[in-house]
């Protein structure tokens, strides 16, 4: 017999959690700590978006206008980074 595998469930606090050790003990970009759970947990990223809401997602976006990557609004929460 195979063995069957069930999918790891992520709730929004606790994806948020799980990015914010990574961030805090690896010393990982918001981005990348999203990327290695997501890879940790064989999950593609494109599956994972409907749980980045709230401060996980403002983090993220200032580190995307700190980095260039998108444009700068103005009201970039900085201090998150």
């Amino acid at each position: 017999m195979s063995k069957t595998t069930v999918p790891v469930a992520f709730t929004r606090k606790s994806l948020a959690e799980k990015v914010g050790l990574l961030v805090h003990t690896d010393g990982l970009k918001y981005s990348e700590a999203l990327i290695e759970v997501c890879e940790q947990h064989e999950i593609d990223p494109a599956d994972i978006t409907k749980l980045v809401k709230g401060p996980l997602k403002a983090k993220l976006e200032a580190e995307a206008m700190k980095f260039n990557v998108i444009p700068s609004t103005g009201n970039a929460l900085s201090f998150f980074i």
